[in-house]
């Protein structure tokens, strides 16, 4: 039902008549595709970097300054599309480009990867003008074969600025889809809510209330509310029921396959999936409106907290005074804070000047007890001095109770640089301590708090600043 309405939306009173330039540059490994001069976009090896739409309108980007050494989702311009994930079992080969077109009115590149016993997923992308629309158009026609019927995620969609590190640079708080039965939802971008309730199921690692059958054979899923640009994927068609997922981490889109049936057997014996998709931005009333009529999903019977979330703000101290409410945006890191008061870490009450404060207890001597915020990563510029100070005390501590700042590229494991505090041990009187670094050529930090060996030690009124 709301498909053809958002398909409505896109189209103009009158076709307005445009004779794009397209030309493909190689960029090293990569691709920058031109309108004439103007670069709509950049085409790895995995994923997709679009921010151009329409030759009439200015470039939307969730981030103005270039790509550093570091690629991720906060060097790139806007949003990011993913060409899936095949099963383990064929082995992570390498995705093989092959452009078919790279000058004239329409561009057009295969990607493929190929399975251990014959099986293939081909994505067919093309770049296009649409008069009807006065927009570009990109437009995937996705195709895979199988030995077995269990399905696999083709698409995935992300968005550069879902993990603003600023709430004023935040452009998405909403995920929006319908539902099979023509009903509206909508999933609120939360880390409290993914990481620390049964919705996201941190517990086990997995979310299965985030999880959603989509229509069939046809279906979208929206990003909402920004003032011009709400980007989202139309599948026109596919030969197999689709399950829609929002990650717990990047609020980004997974588009999977379900399981096929004997209907998708092909005469060579293969299960055959099938699916023809674009990418669009929904004009921004249209937007609200999808998102003011949405509903958020029903909460499971077995509604509980498994972990409190409180918030680690950047550039300000933090007292952890209250935790979140996980059914309200947010975009800050987060300490993951489990609700049993008496144990290993738990939210105290002990504070400073009446704030709150998080306390860590071990028992015995081996691995020192650690905690650091996650969902949203603690985003620096690169190159530059970072401060971490907070206040700590301490009770028995045998051996030492410390901050830790370290730089790392994207993922947690990969630690570029590190700084350790002055150790506070005994039993001691809250005491400052502080820790500077510089983050080299890495674009995020990771603030811990420590204990080593036997003891209590509190923390609180921690500030991390992010360029001094």
């Amino acid at each position: 039902m709301y498909l053809e309405t958002i398909l409505n939306s896109l189209r103009r009173a009158a076709p307005r008549p445009y004779t794009p330039a397209f030309h493909v540059e190689a960029e090293g490994e990569d691709w920058r595709i031109f309108d004439g001069k103007r670069a709509l976009a950049l085409f790895r090896q995995t994923n997709l970097d679009i921010w151009a739409y329409s030759p009439f309108e200015p470039d939307e980007m969730a981030n103005v300054e270039p790509p550093g050494k570091v690629v991720d989702l906060h060097t790139v311009h806007n949003t990011y599309i993913n060409f899936g994930f095949p099963p383990r079992h064929w082995g992570g080969k390498p995705l093989d480009w092959t452009w078919l077109r790279t000058t004239g009115p329409e561009l057009e590149a295969r990607i493929a990867t190929n399975g251990p016993d014959g099986e293939n997923c081909v994505w067919r992308l093309t770049v296009a003008y649409d008069p009807a629309r006065a927009r570009y158009c990109y437009r995937f026609s996705i195709a895979a074969r199988k030995l077995d019927p269990q399905g696999f995620e083709p698409f995935n969609m992300m968005l550069a600025g879902a993990l603003a590190e600023r709430p004023e640079k935040r452009r998405w708080t909403h995920s929006v889809w319908e539902n099979q039965d023509g009903a509206l939802r909508r999933l609120v971008h939360s880390n409290a809510l993914l990481f620390c309730t049964d919705y996201g199921n941190a517990r086990e690692g997995h979310g299965p209330w985030r999880h959603r059958n989509l229509p069939y054979p046809s279906a979208w899923v929206a990003y909402a509310a920004h003032a011009s640009f709400n980007p989202a994927v139309l599948i026109h068609r596919t030969s197999v029921p689709l399950l829609g997922a929002t990650c717990d981490q990047l609020f980004d889109e997974h588009i999977i396959w379900n399981t096929a049936g004997q209907d998708n057997v092909g005469d060579d014996g293969f299960f055959h999936y099938e699916m023809e998709l674009e990418l669009v931005n929904l004009p921004a009333p249209l937007a609200r409106d999808l998102l003011a009529k949405a509903a958020d999903p029903v909460r499971p019977k077995q509604w509980r907290h498994e972990m409190l979330a409180l918030p680690f703000h950047l550039d300000r101290p933090n007292r952890f005074d209250a935790a979140l409410d996980p059914w309200a945006p947010e975009e800050c890191p987060l300490f993951r804070i489990p609700t049993a008061p008496d144990g290993v870490i738990a939210w105290d009450r002990i504070g400073r000047g009446g704030s709150r404060s998080i306390r860590l207890q071990s028992a015995a001597a081996g691995e020192p007890l650690q905690l650091y915020p996650g969902g949203a990563v603690c985003r620096v510029r690169p190159h530059s001095r970072c401060r971490f100070s907070g206040w700590i005390r301490t009770a028995d501590a045998k051996g030492q109770a410390r901050l830790l700042l370290q730089a790392y590229a994207y993922r947690y494991g990969n630690i570029m640089n590190s700084a350790v505090s002055v150790p506070v041990a005994g039993t001691s009187d809250w005491t400052r301590v502080e820790i500077e670094l510089d983050s080299g050529d890495a674009a995020y930090v990771m603030p811990q708090m420590e204990l080593a060996g036997p003891g209590t030690a509190w923390f609180t009124d921690l500030l991390l600043e992010t360029a001094i």
